[in-house]
């Protein structure tokens, strides 16, 4: 009987404990997927900016005009990328164009926490150089 009233209600606590544990498993694992969903975006429109300034400075050899393509570039694939002030560095003796952007992935929980958020910032750097047709 004693062994009885002692294991009341441990059922319960494991199946609750379980549940928790579920939950941030869950949450974690929507957050990483969300990271590396910013990452690989960032990427790629990164990657179509390069290639839109290295061609745009291939025809001109304007440096300016250049990274004016790949600004125009990045907005219409991402309206609210907010750029940084040296987002595009164009090799002029070679004509490669280097471009990078940084954006914060949307997430459940990994931005709210303090020693988390700095793995939600994801950056983007893509080369690319004139082409060769």
């Amino acid at each position: 009987m004693r062994l009885q009233r002692d294991e009341t209600g441990l059922v319960g606590k494991i199946v609750i404990i379980w549940l928790l544990m579920l939950v941030v498993l869950g949450v974690a694992a929507l957050d990483t997927a969300s990271v590396i969903f910013a990452t690989f975006r960032a990427s790629d429109i990164a990657a179509t900016a390069a290639g839109a300034a290295a061609s745009t400075f291939d025809k001109t050899d304007e440096v300016g005009e250049a990274c004016e393509s790949a600004e125009a570039s990045v907005l219409t694939d991402d309206p609210d990328m907010k750029l940084p002030t040296s987002f595009c560095k164009v090799d002029t003796k070679s004509g490669e164009v280097t471009i990078t952007i940084k954006r914060k992935a949307t997430t459940i929980l990994a931005g709210r926490l303090s020693f988390t958020k700095e793995l939600t910032l994801v950056v983007g750097k893509e080369t690319a150089g004139p082409s060769s047709l």
